[in-house]
């Protein structure tokens, strides 16, 4: 299998992608990436599933002001866990950010300004070679559950936009559809 070719470099990154980072799609990378590439996935299941089940636990408990919390503190505290149980490094981000430490890495910063906004139909998401280790980015797509923290602004409740305001002034992770990439789970994972 081979890196992105310059027609489709251009159709995954708009020719932003750096040559210095071999860039691929989950699905074409080399088969040496493999090992990495599961083991990547565990890593973005269980943030995935770590964050899921604090939202769900926190709407229950509190609504939407204990999930705004749930979803900064617990699912940062989540990632940095599980990043440093395995020996990695992993999080999420985006190019509208909540969360101003969540900017992408270097080597994920193309791929995530090209594809944050675009519907998640048919993205898998991307592996990109960093020598002795690959970066793996995955989409975060919005759901129903999500919509009322990161849906059209229109539709938010007055108080949840108040509440967004209050906790993270510079708010671009709003005005998102139902199917949208909202953001990106991403980890760097030594290769072997």
């Amino acid at each position: 299998m081979m890196a992105i070719g310059p027609a489709l470099a251009t159709l995954f990154c708009i020719g932003m992608c750096s040559p210095e980072w071999p860039t691929y799609a989950v699905a074409d990378a080399p088969a040496e990436f493999r090992p990495a590439i599961q083991r990547g996935d565990l890593v973005i299941v269980s943030l995935q599933s770590a964050l899921l089940r604090e939202l769900r636990k926190a709407l229950g408990e509190g609504g939407i002001e204990r999930a705004l919390a749930a979803c900064h503190i617990d699912a940062a505290g989540a990632a940095f866990a599980i990043a440093r149980r395995e020996g990695i490094a992993a999080g999420r981000t985006s190019v509208r950010l909540r969360n101003p430490t969540n900017a992408p890495r270097p080597w994920a910063a193309a791929l995530v300004s090209t594809h944050t906004g675009s519907r998640q139909q048919g993205m898998d998401g991307f592996v990109v070679d960093l020598g002795d280790r690959i970066g793996l980015l995955r989409p975060i797509v919005e759901q129903p559950m999500c919509g009322a923290c990161h849906g059209p602004t229109s539709k938010l409740e007055a108080r949840t936009r108040q509440q967004l305001a209050d906790r993270y002034p510079a708010d671009r992770a709003v005005d998102f559809e139902d199917g949208d990439i909202r953001g990106w789970y991403w980890v760097e994972i030594p290769k072997r």
